[in-house]
Formats: C-alpha cells, sequence, structure tokens
C-alpha cells in the first residue's frame, strides 16, 4: 500500500472510531452518574416523597406480613388479608413512625447494594408493641365492626375460640370478649418475626448472581469514561496531523455526544427505568400489586430524573465546547482555501 491509500485507511478507521467514541461518550455520561449518584439513599428522600411511596408503605408491608404469619398463629391472624393488615398499620403506626421504617429499609437496600452481607429486612418491633397495646385492641375493633353482622352459628364459635370467625357481633359480646381479643393480641404479637426480608421471596442464589451482576455492572459504570478517552487519542494517532485536524477530529464527536446527551439527559428516566425493571425482575421474584408497583416506577423516574440531571448540564458544556472547535476547524480551512486560492491566483499572474 502506498501513502496516501495507508491515510485514507487511517482516516476511516479513525470515522469510525468516532462514531463509537459518540456511542460510548454518551453511555459513559449516563453510567458514570449514575453510579456516582444512584447508590446514595439519601437521594431518594425527595423522590420517595413526590412518588407517594410513604403512603403507599402499608401497603407492601401489608403484602409481607400476609405472607409471612407463622402457622402457629393465632388464628384471628391468618384471617387478616393484606389489604387489612394495610389499615391494621395505618392504625398502629403514626405517618412519622412509617416514613422512619420505610427509610430505614432503603437504607438496608443500598448497604446490601454497596457490598454489604446482610439482606434488607424490615423491623417489625415497633409494630408488635404497638399491637399489644391499646391501639392494637382499637385497631382490631375497627376491623371486627367493619365485618358483616355475625349469625348464630358464629356467634357460637367466636364465644369459645376468638378468631375462627370474623364478623361483627353485638355489643355487649363484644364488650365480652374484648379481654379474650387482648389476650390473643399479645399472643399474636409474640408470634409475629422481629423483620421481614423484602427478597423473601427470591432464592438465596439468585440474590447472590444478581448482586454479582450489579457489582459488575458498577465497575463498569466507573470506568466506562475512560473507554472514549482512550478512542480519542487512538483517532488523535491515526488521523491528526495538524492544529486544523485537532480540531476537526475532536470536535465533532464532543459536539454530537453533547447533542445526542442532552435530550437522554431529559427524557431518558422512563427508558432507563424500564431497563432496569427488566433486570431486576429476571434476578428477583418479588411479587406487588399494581397500586404499589405505580408508585415505585413513580419513585423510580423521579429518582432518575435528579439522577440524570448532571447528564443534561455536562452535554450542554460539550455540545458548547464541541461547537467551538468545530467552527474554529471550519474557520480555519476557509481561511487556508483562501490563502490557497490567493496565492493560485499570485501565481497565474506571474
Amino acid at each position: 500500500m502506498n501513502n496516501n491509500t495507508l491515510s485514507v485507511l487511517a482516516r476511516l478507521i479513525a470515522a469510525l472510531l468516532a462514531t463509537c467514541f459518540v456511542v460510548t461518550a454518551v453511555a459513559g455520561l449516563i453510567l458514570f452518574n449514575m453510579d456516582r449518584r444512584a447508590f446514595n439513599p439519601a437521594m431518594y428522600t425527595k423522590a420517595l416523597e413526590s412518588g407517594n411511596f410513604y403512603q403507599q408503605f402499608p401497603g407492601l408491608l401489608g403484602e409481607l406480613l400476609a405472607k409471612n404469619i407463622p402457622g402457629y398463629a393465632p388464628a384471628f391472624l391468618h384471617r387478616i388479608s393484606a389489604d387489612q393488615w394495610k389499615v391494621l398499620l395505618g392504625a398502629l403506626l403514626p405517618g412519622q413512625q412509617m416514613q422512619s421504617m420505610a427509610e430505614d429499609t432503603i437504607n438496608q437496600v443500598f448497604a446490601y447494594i454497596n457490598g454489604g452481607n446482610q439482606a434488607p429486612r424490615i423491623s417489625l418491633v415497633p409494630l408488635k408493641d404497638s399491637l399489644a397495646g391499646p391501639a392494637g385492641m382499637n385497631a382490631v375493633l375497627t376491623i371486627i365492626q367493619s365485618q358483616p353482622a355475625c349469625t348464630i352459628e358464629q356467634l357460637a364459635r367466636m364465644a369459645t375460640s376468638f378468631g375462627q370467625e370474623l364478623c361483627n357481633p353485638p355489643k355487649g359480646m363484644l364488650d365480652l370478649i374484648k379481654p379474650v381479643i387482648q389476650i390473643e393480641l399479645q399472643s399474636a404479637a409474640s408470634v409475629i418475626p422481629d423483620n421481614v426480608s423484602i427478597l423473601n421471596s427470591a432464592t438465596n442464589s439468585s440474590i447472590e448472581s444478581g448482586m454479582k451482576d450489579l457489582r459488575l455492572i458498577r465497575l463498569v459504570m466507573r470506568f466506562g469514561p475512560l473507554l472514549p478517552i482512550a478512542l480519542l487519542f487512538v483517532i488523535t494517532i491515526l488521523a491528526v496531523r495538524t492544529f486544523k485536524d485537532w480540531l476537526a477530529w475532536w470536535g465533532w464527536p464532543i459536539f454530537l455526544t453533547g447533542l445526542f446527551g442532552f435530550p437522554i439527559g431529559l427524557t431518558g428516566a422512563p427508558l432507563l427505568r424500564w431497563i432496569l425493571e427488566r433486570w431486576l425482575t429476571k434476578r428477583f421474584t418479588i411479587t406487588l400489586t399494581p397500586e404499589i408497583s405505580a408508585s415505585l416506577r413513580s419513585v423510580a423516574d423521579t429518582a432518575l430524573r435528579e439522577i440524570l440531571k448532571p447528564v443534561v448540564w455536562e452535554s450542554l458544556a460539550l455540545f458548547i465546547v464541541g461547537l467551538i472547535m468545530v467552527v474554529f476547524s471550519v474557520f480555519l480551512t476557509i481561511r487556508e482555501k483562501n490563502r490557497i486560492a490567493a496565492s493560485e491566483a499570485k501565481t497565474q499572474m506571474i
């Protein structure tokens, strides 16, 4: 091959690498900012509030409780549905206590993601303390009084063993069985586990596999920006011979990175949430109600918009820098052409 052929081939390879630079640089911006911000639980406080998660947390906890009541628990605990647990939790735990439990759970989740050995769990100790006290009695009475009126047969069974039936007895009988209810509540509080795992439906192997994948992804996130920098270095070796070449071969990729990165930073949160959701559902079997799922999606969208905010400003900066380099390169090219044209005209005159 002659020098011209080698030069053309080098420029073709450089052009291909410049395209790769744009793709990897946009991805690198997103991944770098996700690694820097997405794994900090403090960043999610605003997202949890705006996504109405604290109001949905009793529903999530109610589902976990309904699935984790031991078989030897008092009968009435097995008759309380997830929706009724949600009502109970609202009566037993004040909003601030519920928010504190939710935030503690989020902190545990991120501690686990960041390399901790303890799988995230929700503490039920505040619930147990409240269930055994006056608040528990009031909450259970609320559930009983919301049931249909008891039949004669149900009253007979309720009189001998509370919890085999859930129905609304006459007030006189309800007053009579209150001491029995109190004893049952204390028994129930003692058998409810001190905590429940939010990953209780996933196997240990799937959890470990998912965590290994996530840590590998985080490693890629951390070092992702190094690849486009390396590509620029190779492009420089292959195609840059003058200052004007440098402006063009660096300016266009940087300009296009900013051009494509800016709209992705503004509107990419739902797409990233969809990708994250698919990754999670493939590795962890966690069943949630549509209401809670919608709330978690809203939280994720809000959090991802916050995570991507730096991408918007970084892309804008790259766009401006790249544009300046491209404009200056075009200016130098035009000036050089004018100089060559003037030199040729002068030669022809001579």
